[in-house]
């Protein structure tokens, strides 16, 4: 099992380039400097849930907690680019939710199609009324895609803050108001399996504002950053290195502190508690990729696949992670199931990326057409009255 471990450093390290002493990275938030980052923290969310398949886990084990600081960077990617696309022009809000939303809820559409199939034909059956839900993504047939639904809630949050709202100060106080509202959301209605039920649903989505603060205050940021690096660096490691164990301990430490508290009272303040501590360390980590990335640039062919086709590996290996070691297949071995897990994982994801490519792209092809048609009778329109 260690030689998946291997493979996974092997992959960050390969080829990766410093810059030289004084000098940073100038493209640090461009696409294609981010894109190789987002596939390997893909790869490491899908590491992440194998782990909690396999029977003995061995150095899989540290990557059970591993999640939460992955998709912490996806939201502080996520709330960093729609803040620096409205900061460009007025235009970005035109056409908004499709071009966002498409992204995002066709693939996890057509994934939630491909999960209902591919448990037909192995003999699971939920019914018409459990199957209409799992495809609309009332129920999640993919426990894993949980990211989408809040993505597209944050992006519409987004919206109103910042285009019906004309102050930015105004904007990033309501947004901030949200980023509290939306974990007490969560933590009322309580554990279970029903959408905004679990702390995964909240436990990192606090990046999304520090992401969106970055971007609208990126030169002053900068420059701090540039000017104390190494401190800088050197503190956000240290934070991390005493935050995140100290998250994870922290829950059986509260439950002693307190056992006299009424029941509602207790389950808040535990997870209130825990998520303040699991807020803090996601930004210690995110706050030291961030700025070890101003001097490292990770890029190599691999990375660059992995990150051009990481919303289809995201979406559709909770699939393999289920049928492979479900009741019509069992693979036993822990190093045979990660090998086909990963192997099966990979393909699917190359294979689906062409068509939900296309599939992606239609809404906005037909927005497309309906502009320069309604543009062409304008312009028609007025032709009399102009002679």
């Amino acid at each position: 099992m260690l030689l998946f471990i291997f493979i996974l450093f092997f992959l960050l390290l390969y080829r990766a380039s410093a810059s030289e002493p004084g000098l940073f990275q100038e493209d640090h938030f461009t696409k294609d400097y981010e894109l190789p980052l987002r596939g390997f923290f893909t790869l490491v969310i899908v590491y992440h849930h194998l782990s909690q398949y396999l029977t003995e886990p061995g150095p899989f084990l540290p990557l059970q907690e591993a999640g939460l600081l992955c998709v912490a960077i996806f939201f502080f990617y996520s709330g960093y680019g729609v803040m620096k696309n409205a900061l460009a022009g007025k235009s970005y809000f035109h056409h908004y939710f499709v071009r966002r939303y498409s992204k995002i809820f066709v693939p996890f559409y057509l994934c939630n199609m491909i999960y209902l199939a591919v448990y037909f034909f192995t003999g699971e059956r939920f019914g018409l009324g459990l199957s209409l839900k799992y495809l609309l993504g009332i129920r999640l047939i993919n426990p894993q895609s949980w990211y989408i639904i809040v993505i597209a809630l944050f992006y519409l949050v987004f919206f109103l803050c910042f285009h019906l709202i004309r102050k930015p100060s105004v904007s990033l106080l309501v947004l901030a108001a949200f980023q509290i509202a939306f974990p007490t959301y969560c933590m009322v209605r309580g554990p279970g399996i029903a959408l905004f039920q679990g702390d995964w649903w909240f436990n990192s989505s606090s990046l999304f504002l520090v992401g969106v603060i970055l971007a609208r205050y990126e030169d002053r940021i900068m420059a701090i950053s540039r000017k104390s690096y190494l401190f800088w660096l050197g503190l956000s490691a240290l934070l991390f290195l005493f935050l995140f164990p100290a998250s994870i301990r922290v829950k059986d430490q509260i439950e002693a502190l307190l056992i006299n508290e009424q029941i509602f009272v207790k389950e808040m303040l535990d997870n209130w508690i825990s998520f303040i501590w699991q807020t803090l360390a996601v930004i210690s980590f995110t706050a030291f990729v961030f700025l070890l990335t101003l001097k490292i640039r990770f890029s190599n062919r691999f990375l660059i696949f992995l990150g051009n086709h990481s919303f289809e590996l995201y979406l559709i290996h909770g699939l393999f992670l289920e049928i492979l070691r479900g009741e019509t297949v069992y693979v036993a071995s822990d190093f045979l199931y990660t090998l086909l897990v990963l192997s099966c994982s990979l393909a699917a994801c190359w294979a689906l990326h062409t068509p939900f490519r296309f599939l992606t792209g239609i809404p906005g092809r037909l927005l497309l057409l309906l502009d320069k048609s309604c543009s062409a009778s304008g312009v028609r329109s007025r032709r009399p009255a102009e002679k």
